[in-house]
């Protein structure tokens, strides 16, 4: 038991006891950034401009720092008594007064603004000194940690003193001396000393988006509930929450869900990328509150398209510096890969800034749209699965002990290993492109280069239309005239009524086709590739059968080839996976080979019947098979030979499940002699079965056959 009244802080370090989660005053602390949000974010849109912008950045800035200097606190430290919240309390006061002060500090009367974030940042230093007083642990923390605070609030507090324009600089050297300390050597020596709990700031930074991007909602529903035409309302709110959605997949999808490199200054980096992307998400909130009211066949105004193109880039290229120093949990594609994506489609959505004038408003955001869209669908490529879905399949000592081992064997029926889940792969060995296109389905090709085709063309567009004029021949702001010069240029054709008229377009057409011949050296390399892998048409029936051949138990399936080549040298082998236990009781699954009748072949070209007796020698020999056997896992068949078509070893593969094992079955005849001598072999038959009986019997022809799966 502790007293409310007063109990001493605890400092919390990563790798404690007890979990920290975002307690419920923490949560109540957060409730005053919304109004303070909302309030800049009012202030921005009654006046677009980039005066305007920048004295957002301005507020923004101190507004987070005050936050963060509160959560950082509170990652550090477990207290919750009586004089801890009066302080908390004391501080939501001064970011409210910072909430109410914000439009007159945007009209240029900043002196409230300055005096309240001065008070917050002597709050923060006062709750550090408590720490360092009544905390013996790690009082060089706190001790550097007060006096970077206080000397923060002092100098915000002398601004308030001088004159207009010297007080920015005050300003200036105030929220630098807070946001460089981190990269210091002796702050990140204390950071080592004493490890931040990394999951719990995960989750108030993760809250913190969900903040700023709830004023986006605020902000675009506000302004969609005062149009008077509900069909374009329709279309706008779904614009609207089209790209809301997309950042939130995103950041949670992404950010949230990495781990932090243990890199130097990964941390610091980690951290103040976060302040530009919430700036810029705050920010697209009051530019889609603008861009959804214009009509659909005119033009988005300038200062709005730029607002928008200019917070989305910055969201973007906030996105890409935090992933450089994280590292995705669960991902198929290498980690720098979502670096290039983001940074590309930060630059995309800049450039549209520009070309936004020279398309109405309607393909203007069909554009945004579906970069935002290609943002989701590159997530779900890379990361297709997700934490939640592995489960430890460990058996606990004691239960070994008490030999309740063998009910904790999954009984589930295994699939191809080669389609295993891998969790927790190095990001250095993640498939790169190239594999990742090679072993990908066609489909995921040519959608990929589709895109990036239009991506690409996109934005060569963009970079024409930056100079106007650069184009002889074409219309003047004329975004199609751009978009199909760049497909002239990319693809080397030069019809001959457009060309480049400037230096700065001949540069750029240099660039682009320099782009355009190594694009198509890649895409026309990795569709060779793809096309020309060998593949062997191999047909594993889909059954293995449990019968006797020559008087003796014997494993059986066969194997044609469907395709007929020529393939020469063929050997095959079988091999059982089997669970096992130790005499210690350890788990243990092993290979064990199961030898044939006949393993290898001189050629091989229409149907082989694979046997493997069952006798003294057979791991299987002995096996229960009355029903199936708990200790067979899978039969794994490999099958390798030369193939004359492609003048190259192809492969074959299959596994067998226990489940797929048929006891006292046949395989249907398959292979018949036409009336000219040619052999026929039947494959609509081939995986067909029939019951030892009816084959003893020598009635196959009136027997009831067992098609695949049926028994």
């Amino acid at each position: 038991m502790r007293s409310r009244w007063y109990h001493q802080p605890l400092f919390h370090m990563a790798g404690a006891k007890h979990e920290k989660k975002a307690g419920w005053l923490e949560l109540f602390f957060d409730l005053v950034f919304v109004a303070a949000f909302i309030q800049l974010g009012n202030g921005l849109s009654q006046k677009v401009s980039v005066n305007q912008f920048v004295g957002f950045v301005g507020l923004f800035t101190p507004l987070w720092l005050s936050w963060t200097g509160f959560t950082f606190f509170a990652n550090r430290y477990n207290v919750d008594d009586f004089l801890h919240r009066m302080l908390v309390f004391t501080q939501m006061f001064t970011v409210g007064a910072m909430a109410i002060t914000v439009p007159r500090a945007l009209a240029g009367s900043h002196t409230g603004f300055v005096l309240a974030f001065s008070a917050s940042q002597a709050i923060v230093a006062t709750l550090y000194f408590r720490g360092y007083k009544h905390q013996p642990l790690a009082r060089d923390y706190s001790r550097h940690w007060a006096k970077v605070f206080a000397v923060g609030a002092v100098i915000w507090l002398i601004s308030a003193l001088i004159p207009p324009p010297y007080n920015y600089v005050a300003w200036f050297l105030g929220v630098s001396y807070i946001i460089v300390t981190p990269f210091h050597r002796h702050s990140r020596l204390l950071a080592e000393r004493y490890p931040l709990d990394l999951e719990h700031l995960s989750e108030r930074y993760g809250l913190l988006t969900i903040i700023v991007l709830g004023e986006s909602f605020v902000k675009m529903l506000g302004t969609l509930a005062k149009d008077k035409n509900p069909a374009l309302e329709v279309g706008q709110a779904s614009f609207a929450l089209l790209v809301i959605c997309s950042l939130w997949w995103i950041y949670f999808d992404d950010v949230a869900g990495s781990h932090i490199r243990k890199k130097p200054l990964s941390q610091p980096i980690w951290l103040y990328g976060h302040l530009p992307l919430q700036i810029g998400l705050t920010a697209v909130g009051v530019a889609l509150s603008k861009i959804t009211h214009f009509d659909p066949t005119q033009a988005v105004e300038a200062k709005y398209r730029w607002l928008l193109c200019g917070s989305m880039g910055m969201t973007f290229l906030a996105t890409a510096l935090i992933d450089s120093v994280t590292e995705r949990r669960q991902a198929e594609l290498s980690d720098h890969n979502r670096i290039v994506m983001r940074i590309f489609s930060g630059l995309l959505i800049i450039l549209l800034g520009a070309a936004g004038g020279t398309m109405n408003s309607f393909w203007f955001m069909t554009v945004i749209g579906a970069v935002c869209v290609c943002q989701v669908a590159f997530d779900m490529l890379m990361a297709p699965f997700e934490e939640s879905h592995f489960h430890d399949q460990s058996v606990p000592a004691a239960e070994v002990a008490r030999g309740v081992h063998a009910k904790r064997i999954p009984q589930k029926r295994y699939q191809d290993p080669t389609k295993a889940i891998r969790k927790g792969t190095p990001a250095g060995f993640r498939k790169d492109l190239y594999a990742f296109f090679i072993e990908g389905s066609w489909i995921r090709l040519w959608w990929t280069m589709a895109i990036s085709y239009l991506a690409i063309n996109i934005f060569f567009a963009c970079l024409y239309l930056l100079e106007p004029g650069s184009i002889t021949g074409a219309r003047p702001n004329s975004f199609a005239d751009a978009f199909f010069f760049s497909i002239q240029t990319l693809s080397t054709i030069g019809y001959g009524s457009l060309w480049p008229d400037t230096i700065y377009s001949n540069i750029i057409v240099t660039i682009e086709a320099a782009v355009g011949l190594l694009s198509v050296a890649m895409a026309t390399g990795i569709m060779f590739a793809k096309a020309s892998r060998p593949r062997a048409s191999l047909v594993f029936s889909e059954n293995m059968l449990l019968t006797h051949f020559n008087g003796e138990p014997v494993l059986m399936f066969r194997v044609g080839n469907a395709r007929g080549s020529d393939l020469v040298d063929a050997h095959i082998s079988v091999s059982g996976l089997i669970d096992e236990f130790t005499h210690e009781g350890q788990h243990v699954r092993r290979i064990h080979d199961l030898k044939l009748l006949r393993s290898h072949t001189p050629f091989f070209t229409l149907s082989w019947q694979i046997v493997h007796p069952i006798n003294e020698e057979s791991p299987l020999f002995g096996v229960d098979w009355d029903e199936l056997p708990s200790e067979l896992v899978a039969v794994s068949v490999t099958l390798t030979g030369h193939d004359g078509t492609y003048g190259q070893t192809v492969y074959g593969r299959h596994i067998y499940q226990k489940e797929d094992l048929r006891i006292n079955h046949r395989f249907v005849d398959v292979l018949s002699t036409l009336e000219d001598g040619r052999m026929m072999i039947d494959y609509s038959v081939f995986h067909h079965t029939l019951p030892d009986s009816a084959s003893e019997s020598g009635s196959s022809d009136d027997a009831e056959v067992s098609p695949p799966g049926k028994e």
